[in-house]
């Protein structure tokens, strides 16, 4: 076990190595897309950084999922949020490549930001709401062509504690698109990186994947249905905080 001041300097390095290696696999990503305009190769190399990163900072990843799942099929799955290191972990584990509907902000980020839209990425504005259920539908598009879509429904970053309320679009997009919804319940990373925080810790994280959910029908309360996926969210990130706390 390392002593606290190790584990700062161990997380400082870590926190730089992501830094430097995201640049890299954002530039190689960016280079290949002309072979891979649908952005599969950009996904595969999101699937191979995460995982590295994971590695060289002591982060132990483990994964359950439901045996329900159609890797055949595209779904649109609504995660709990309480850490950046969330997209590391969703893309280290979810079994499908996914593009996820990202804040807007995020768009400052140079070159990695460049492969996330040439990969399909949707990059909304929360401010603006209209414009935002606007940008959905080019989600739909993409669930209509096959690929599966990730979404955070409670739209920011909690603190591992309670979830924060839900947002509407996430469960329109479902709706409209007519998409089967996969609730996804992750746990540790608040701790691994706590919000408003630099150094990325070491440490031992989860992700619990459910049942494929039928989305609304046209005429569903969508009150009424987001309680239900609320309750499965809670019920998945129980079981990935237990997860994660096995030896």
């Amino acid at each position: 076990m390392l002593c606290r001041p190790m584990l700062r300097v161990r997380a400082f390095f870590t926190s730089f190595f992501i830094i430097t290696y995201t640049i890299f696999m954002s530039l190689l990503a960016v280079a290949t897309w002309p072979f891979s305009p649908r952005g599969d190769l950009f996904l595969f190399f999101a699937k191979v950084w995460s995982r590295v990163i994971f590695f060289v900072g002591g982060i132990r990843w483990r994964t359950e999922r439901s045996d329900k799942l159609d890797l055949q099929k595209s779904y649109l799955y609504l995660s709990n949020h309480e850490s950046l290191t969330d997209i590391l972990a969703l893309f280290a584990t979810l079994p499908q490549k996914v593009v996820m509907v990202a804040k807007r902000s995020l768009f400052i980020l140079p070159v990695f930001s460049w492969g996330m839209w040439l990969a399909g990425f949707i990059f909304i504005d929360r401010k603006n709401v209209k414009a935002a259920y606007a940008r959905l539908q080019s989600a739909g598009k993409l669930i209509r062509k096959g690929r599966s879509v990730l979404v955070f429904p409670e739209g920011t970053r909690g603190d591992g504690g309670e979830l924060l309320k839900l947002k509407r679009g996430g469960f329109v997009l479902a709706q409209t698109a007519k998409i089967e919804v996969v609730p996804v319940g992750i746990a540790g990373t608040a701790q691994v990186l706590p919000r408003d925080t630099f150094p990325v810790y070491p440490g031992s994280i989860a992700v619990c994947i459910g049942e494929p959910m039928a989305p609304p029908s046209a005429d569903e309360d969508l009150p009424t249905y987001m309680e239900k996926v609320r309750v499965e969210l809670d019920k998945l990130r129980e079981q990935a905080r237990a997860l994660a706390a096995k030896p």
